[in-house]
This record gives C-alpha cells, sequence and structure tokens, in this order.
C-alpha cells in the first residue's frame, strides 16, 4: 500500500513540475480570465505561480491529523449518542404529570328530573251549585 502511495505522490509531483504556466488578464470588456495559453497579442497579462506540491513530511502528518480527527469526531459522536440514550432513559422513568387540581369549584349544570303533578278535581257537594267567582 505505501508503494502504491509513494508512487501516487511522484505522478502529482512530476505533473506540477511539468504543468503549463498559468496566465491572468483582462480583456476588452473588463473580465478576468484565467487560462493556460498565452493571451491574444497586445495583452498585458501576468503569469500566475503554481505553489509547489507539499513534501512527503507535510502530507504524511496532513494524514496523521486527519486521522486524530476522525477518530475525535467517532469518540464524540459516540458520547453524543451515549448521553442522549440516558436522557431518554431518565425521561421514561419519570412520573406522569400530576393531575391538574381546580381550586375553585367549576359549575356544571345537571339535568332535573321533575316527575308528573296529578292535579286532583275538587270534590263538590252535589247539593250546592259551583262557585262563581269574580273576574
Amino acid at each position: 500500500m505505501s508503494r502504491a502511495r509513494a508512487l501516487l505522490l511522484v505522478a502529482f509531483a512530476w505533473q506540477a513540475g511539468h504543468a503549463a504556466p498559468l496566465y491572468k488578464w483582462l480583456d476588452g470588456s473588463g473580465h478576468v480570465t484565467y487560462s493556460s495559453l498565452p493571451p491574444p497579442p497586445g495583452t498585458v497579462a501576468k503569469e500566475m505561480r503554481v505553489p509547489p506540491p507539499p513534501r512527503a513530511e507535510d502530507a504524511r502528518q496532513a494524514a496523521e491529523q486527519a486521522k486524530k480527527a476522525d477518530a475525535l469526531v467517532r469518540e464524540l459522536e459516540a458520547r453524543r449518542r451515549e448521553q442522549e440514550a440516558e436522557e431518554a432513559r431518565l425521561r421514561a422513568l419519570r412520573l406522569p404529570p400530576a393531575p391538574v387540581v381546580i381550586e375553585k369549584p367549576v359549575y356544571v349544570p345537571q339535568p332535573v328530573y321533575y316527575p308528573p303533578v296529578r292535579v286532583r278535581p275538587h270534590p263538590r257537594h252535589p247539593d250546592k251549585p259551583p262557585v262563581r267567582r269574580p273576574r
């Protein structure tokens, strides 16, 4: 695996060393143009320098830092999951909320049953005429 990695680094270094130069210039309408081809004649162009590829030691250190960062991310993620699981367990153990107690009684009308009333006829004496009351 390290042999393949070394060959890959050599290929990148060779490519960067033999890359065509980059040019930067302003065209007629004022737009900045970047190209590996030289600008048209009569245009003032600036040749851009490509930074050199990283050294093998720098690449190794960056790979180690990336591995450490990945390990830290995995550890923090595991801690977060454990904490969330503990919080969920505690929420499940919590008692349900206490019922709401109403301090002031609330009036709720209830249907009332009134039994039917029977009106008894007034006993009249057969010898007496009915009494007529003035209106």
